[in-house]
Order: C-alpha cells, then sequence, then structure tokens
C-alpha cells in the first residue's frame, strides 16, 4: 500500500513538473526539471529495489530513464518544441522557418520608419546587451535581434 500511495504522489509531481515545462520557454529550466527529476526517480527506485520491491523500483528505473532522455516529457506534453494543437488543429508554435520581414525586424529593434545603419547598429547592441545569452538570456532572441539587424542592414 505505501509503495502505491508513493507511486500516486510522483504522478502527480510529474504532471506539475510538466506543467511548469509547458509554462516555461526556458530549455536550460527545462533540462534542470528534467535531469532533477532523473535523479529523484533514480534514487528513490534504487532505495526501494534494496527493500525488495524490484517491479516498483524498475518503473521508477524507467521513469528516471524516460525524463532524462525527454522523451517522458514530450508524452505528458511539456516539452516546449513539441507542437500545440489548437481546437481546430493549427499550430501554435512560432514558425521559425518563415523569412523575416523588414517590419518584424523594425519590430525586434523598436525603430520606425528608414533608419540609418547608426540607429540600427546602436539598437541592435542596446537590445542584445540586454539579453546576451552570457548574461542569461535566451538563445534565441539573440538570434532575433541579429537576424534582424542582419535585414535591416541590407
Amino acid at each position: 500500500m505505501p509503495y502505491i500511495l508513493i507511486i500516486v504522489a510522483f504522478v502527480i509531481l510529474l504532471y506539475l513538473i510538466s506543467r511548469l515545462m509547458k509554462q516555461s520557454n526556458s530549455p536550460r529550466l527545462n533540462r534542470i526539471f528534467r535531469y532533477g527529476f532523473a535523479v529523484i526517480m533514480g534514487l528513490l527506485g534504487f532505495l526501494i529495489l534494496i527493500r525488495g520491491n524490484v517491479a516498483v523500483a524498475g518503473i521508477l528505473g524507467l521513469l528516471a530513464f524516460l525524463s532524462a532522455q525527454g522523451s517522458l516529457w514530450t508524452v505528458m506534453g511539456g516539452d516546449p518544441l513539441t507542437p500545440r494543437k489548437t481546437g481546430r488543429g493549427h499550430d501554435t508554435r512560432p514558425r521559425r522557418s518563415l523569412p523575416m520581414t523588414r517590419e518584424e525586424a523594425l519590430d525586434i529593434l523598436g525603430l520606425e520608419g528608414r533608419p540609418s545603419p547608426s540607429e540600427i547598429k546602436e539598437a541592435h547592441h542596446k537590445l542584445l546587451k540586454k539579453i546576451h545569452p552570457d548574461q542569461g538570456g535566451s538563445d534565441y532572441l539573440a538570434m532575433k535581434i541579429n537576424q534582424a539587424r542582419d535585414i535591416l542592414m541590407g
């Protein structure tokens, strides 16, 4: 009976973590959740194996392996790279394959009209300084800012 309660508690924990991962846009945070859950499941599985319950330890070990691999979170819907479908079946993820338009580039850099190259460089530098990946920012946003600068500079 206590093993069933442990499994139910961890299924609830798994659900809560998958919800947090779905709301998070940070691959780094998702990786921390994935590996952290895998370590906890692995240790718990090892402790239960020592107590003699091979079946429950095997299930927890499998959960640890699938969590570290990432496929557990894909199944639970917590992986932000999996397509999110709306009621009509449309993918709601940002489309990364479409080329950026000049208007989008202006919006990203916060510019209007026909900015000069110095204005473009200044806006690019100011934004990139704020969200550079070395400062804890996003690689994706830095890539978009660089792409916007390239488009506007020609």
